[in-house]
């Protein structure tokens, strides 16, 4: 699951410039920067990142909607219950 965001890029499956724009801004703490970075990455641990990464013995679906995997795209643009209403604060 690291590295997927190059991958992606590569891919040409999300725009270069949009991806890397936060990063010039320079208003961000390192904090804030390393955890889009890892979400960028794929790198947050997810139920589905300690199933299939970490092999442990937990349900890898998304604990809300139980619909899907809980993955970051799932969490942050795929979920139907999260739609309903958290992406549009």
């Amino acid at each position: 699951m690291h590295g997927k965001l190059p991958r992606n890029l590569d891919e040409k499956l999300v725009g270069i410039e949009q991806s890397y724009r936060w990063l010039n801004s320079g208003d961000i703490k390192g904090e804030t920067e390393s955890t889009r970075v890892a979400a960028q990455d794929q790198a947050i641990s997810t139920n589905y990142f300690k199933n299939k990464i970490l092999k442990l013995e937990i349900e890898s679906k998304f604990r809300l909607c139980k619909q899907r995997e809980e993955t970051i795209d799932h969490l942050t643009s795929g979920c139907p219950i999260l739609a309903e209403n958290e992406y549009l604060m």
